[in-house]
């Protein structure tokens, strides 16, 4: 067994298509893991399924999620 544990820290942002100009829109971590491919399913996870951390005026993941489907036509 490995002496280290790994996590993965991540914040999501976002931009309208035409601008540069980037907004926090969450964060969260994968928490201590063994290994690497445990700490990312754990941020992938999160990511699909919108249980990112948010804060203040943050948009909610669900809206976020639904409107990535409504741009991809799903």
């Amino acid at each position: 067994m490995s002496e280290y544990e790994y996590r993965v820290e991540y914040t999501i942002q976002r931009s309208t298509v035409d601008e540069d100009d980037w907004e926090e829109i969450g964060f969260g971590s994968s928490a201590a893991w063994s290994d690497l491919d445990a700490a990312s399913y754990a941020v992938t996870s999160d990511l699909q399924n919108g249980t990112w951390e948010t804060e203040g005026d943050h948009p909610d993941p669900a809206d976020v999620l639904a409107d990535i489907q409504v741009v991809k036509g799903q």
